[in-house]
């Protein structure tokens, strides 16, 4: 490997342990195909003949660029935006980031004040559309990138990519206690961090847009949580009073992964946290109601064992609800959808949530 490079990655995991640790996940390859350097998520691409003609601040600079990439989840969060003008609006957004972090990035930079604090989608938004046949943002990148996002070629499908998110978060999460374990996690990382690893689902306005729309009230567009303001999520925040007690129920079925019960313990944290209710009444179910639990915000950070783990069915837990919650607020369902048995509809208003595409009978439905 270039002596130059794991000279770089060492100074990163000393004086930076979260990039440093993230960038030991990435594994470089040297390639002249790219006029300074890639990642996929898996790889990390350079330009031997141009890394050499940097310092060594600057290569360090431009392995914090790409472990940003990784962090923002760029690569999966593009979808069917061109992808020159995607890899120009991450520039614009990570750079700020690192500058603010410190970092001496490689000269040429795209750097622009009036882009600071807003997502990749939003500077995407404001970018001008690429000329046809001229490719300019391709030459914009050449000329003055750090290092770019490019697909992963295993990551078409979008089980594919859920899995490649999947290992990243998990790699994020270990390399951020690394950093807060050695004291060396920079407090606005800390922020960032909370957008891409915590829930997926912005609670406090979610479930004011689905309340009040199950209670004909009115509507006001505030700003967005800054914990989520990495997924461009701007939902309606309405006026509503303090909301009641909530039955979230986690379908713990064998046909759901680790990681996806794991992330309902953060999802209901989050519903505790930002929203608020009286009480989460957090009910677990497979083929039939396996346990009960009580939470409020005393209670945070949830800590919960999936019991289970057979077939799917919703009813049971829906009649539990009709009959020991008959006040109940809203029911939240984590779910994959793999079932057709709902029973009959209950008077408070569901909301399914679920990782995969599906349909059911009543209440709304969102996809994580």
């Amino acid at each position: 490997m270039n002596t130059l490079f794991i000279k770089a990655r060492s100074r990163l995991l000393l004086d930076q342990p979260f990039f440093g640790t993230l960038c030991l996940y990435l594994k470089p390859v040297e390639s002249e195909k790219f006029d300074t350097g890639a990642t996929d998520g898996i790889h990390l691409y350079y330009n031997p003949k141009w890394f050499e003609k940097l310092n060594e601040a600057e290569r360090v600079g431009f392995l914090a660029h790409e472990v940003m990439h990784v962090v923002l989840m760029h690569h999966t969060r593009r979808q069917e935006r061109h992808p020159e003008k995607w890899n120009v609006a991450a520039d614009y957004a990570i750079n700020l980031i690192l500058l603010n972090n410190n970092f001496i990035l490689p000269k040429g930079g795209l750097i622009d004040n009036q882009y600071a604090d807003m997502t990749t989608e939003a500077i995407y938004a404001k970018l001008p559309t690429p000329p046809e046949g001229l490719d300019g943002f391709a030459i914009m990148l050449n000329d003055k990138g750090s290092g770019g996002v490019i697909d992963h070629p295993g990551a078409g499908s979008s089980k594919t990519k859920g899995a490649i998110e999947a290992q990243l978060t998990v790699a994020i999460n270990q390399a951020a206690e690394q950093a807060k374990a050695a004291g060396k996690l920079p407090g606005h990382m800390e922020e960032i961090l909370e957008q891409v690893t915590q829930a997926k689902v912005c609670w406090k306005q979610v479930l004011a847009r689905f309340l009040q729309s199950n209670n004909n009230s009115d509507y006001s567009w505030l700003m967005p949580n800054r914990r989520f303001i990495h997924s461009g999520l701007y939902l309606p925040t309405a006026r509503v009073p303090a909301i009641g007690e909530i039955a979230f129920i986690q379908d713990t079925s064998c046909s759901r992964t680790t990681e996806e019960l794991n992330q309902d313990l953060s999802e209901a944290s989050a519903i505790l946290q930002d929203a608020n209710p009286e009480k989460v009444h957090f009910i677990q179910c497979d083929t039939e109601v396996t346990d009960v639990k009580e939470y409020t915000r005393e209670d945070l950070p949830l800590r919960c064992t999936a019991t289970g783990r057979g077939g799917t069915m919703f009813s049971p837990a829906i009649e539990y609800v009709k009959k020991h919650l008959p006040n109940i607020a809203a029911i939240i369902y984590m779910t994959d959808l793999e079932c057709n048995d709902f029973g009959e509809q209950p008077s408070c208003p569901v909301l399914w949530i679920t990782t995969q595409k599906g349909e059911a009978p009543y209440g709304e439905i969102i996809e994580m």
